[in-house]
């Protein structure tokens, strides 16, 4: 029979698993506090999902400042670039994503599918012209570092697909599937940000069938091991997202490495019968729910925390587990025209203890130095029982100084707060709180 647990303590529970609770910076501080800071978010999560919006701030660099606060970000930047002090790859992992070394090498079993699979842009590329990857290859020892734009107009490729979306010559295609199967690196981004690619060393015995139509990596060519290897990388990539979640499902488990649920189940089967997982059953309002708790999840203390959260975090990426842990229905409104949107452009969740009782909309006007909170939304919660519920003017007073800590944070001087129609239903409130810009103080 599973051990019970309730709604709240699961919520607690995912939450301190994920780093939360520990005390937040207000000033920067020091690149060597960044990097420490950097280090101690990825022991939690392994990754950091990489998106281009910048809004407010990229995606990547917000789960730091949510477990930690302020931070030289920077650090990351630097953290990305080859060498002894590098800290994270670039690879895909949830979707684009910076990934520690340990977890890029449990990856190798994508990079080598990815080199067997038929890409149809890449195998018309490569039909045409056999000698595309080995060129590739030749443009980048002598540009150095490039982007695949840079890489495509060295090479005099500029015939681009038509229609609509993405629209890429033959060779940016095809240093996209170099990329993507293992045999270029990504050490940075341009001011564009475009990925920066070399070679990859470890590549190098890898892609020998390069000039060949087939692509890479062609079948046949597999050590009889291979298999056992590749499930020894599945079970441990299964281990570590248990690990960071604490308490989850099979979807979530999952998805955190964007593997298949087929391919999660067997290592789930393992883990239970290996006492590393257990099931227990969460008490929720619409029923009980089985779920999967590791055996070094943290206590379920209570939070008093109050943090800005990305829609990419970890905490929050799988919108089903949003949804079924935290009450939550998030849609980004990126993908929305504006007179349909309801809760901003790239609204970021507002935490509030285990509770997230609402998301603001903001924009980083820098020209002027403001942060503008263009809107703020009260989240419905349709399923929390009210005693679970934060009073609403502590909400607010949490969010307008987290407002304060993130204003700084990204080096503005005041906060705007616009109220009215589309500015949501809390905007008001919030700006007769007054956000203002705290002074630099040490950790609290």
């Amino acid at each position: 029979m599973s051990a019970a647990l309730s709604w709240q303590q699961a919520r607690r529970i995912a939450l301190r698993a994920q780093g939360m609770g520990s005390a937040r910076r207000v000033d920067v501080g020091s690149a060597a506090s960044g990097r420490r800071a950097l280090a101690r978010t990825l022991e939690r999560t392994h990754l950091l999902q990489i998106d281009s919006v910048s809004v407010f701030a990229r995606a990547h660099y917000l789960p730091v400042y949510t477990r930690t606060g302020s931070w030289d970000t920077a650090v990351l930047d630097r953290a990305a670039r080859p060498g002894r002090a590098r800290m994270v790859r670039e690879a895909l992992a949830h979707e684009a994503t910076f990934t520690t070394a340990e977890v890029h090498a449990l990856l190798e079993f994508r990079r080598r599918a990815v080199a067997q699979r038929d890409w149809g842009a890449v195998r018309e590329a490569a039909g045409s012209s056999p000698e595309l990857f080995a060129r590739i290859r030749g443009a980048l020892d002598q540009l150095g570092p490039a982007t695949a734009t840079e890489i495509s107009r060295h090479l005099g490729d500029r015939e681009r697909g038509e229609g609509w979306g993405w629209r890429r010559t033959s060779t940016q295609w095809a240093v996209e599937y170099l990329f993507r199967s293992g045999a270029l690196d990504c050490v940075g981004r341009s001011s564009q940000f475009e990925r920066l690619y070399v070679p990859a060393a470890e590549a190098d015995g890898l892609h020998e069938a390069a000039g060949d139509p087939r692509g890479p990596g062609a079948p046949g060519t597999e050590p009889p091991d291979r298999p056992a290897q590749d499930a020894r990388a599945r079970l441990e990539l299964i281990s570590r997202a248990a690990r960071s979640l604490g308490i989850a499902d099979l979807g979530s488990l999952a998805d955190y490495f964007r593997l298949r649920v087929r391919d999660a189940r067997g290592p789930v089967e393992q883990l239970l019968a290996s006492g590393e997982l257990r099931e227990v059953d969460v008490e929720h309002p619409a029923g009980r729910r089985r779920m999967l708790l590791h055996r070094d999840a943290p206590r379920p203390a209570a939070l008093r925390t109050g943090a800005l959260v990305s829609p990419f975090d970890p905490i929050v990426f799988f919108r089903p587990r949003l949804k079924h842990l935290f009450d939550v229905d998030y849609r980004i409104g990126i993908y929305t025209p504006a007179a349909q949107r309801t809760t901003g452009y790239y609204s970021l969740l507002f935490l509030h203890g285990d509770v997230i009782p609402a998301r603001v909309d903001l924009r980083a006007d820098r020209g002027r130095g403001v942060l503008e909170v263009r809107g703020t939304y009260r989240e419905p919660l349709p399923q929390l029982p009210s005693r679970q519920r934060p009073d609403q003017d502590r909400v607010l007073a949490a969010l307008a100084e987290e407002l304060g800590r993130a204003a700084r944070w990204q080096g503005l001087g005041s906060i705007e707060v616009l109220t009215g129609t589309g500015s949501g239903e809390l905007s008001a409130a919030l700006a007769a709180q007054r956000p203002q810009i705290p002074a630099a103080a040490p950790a609290r």
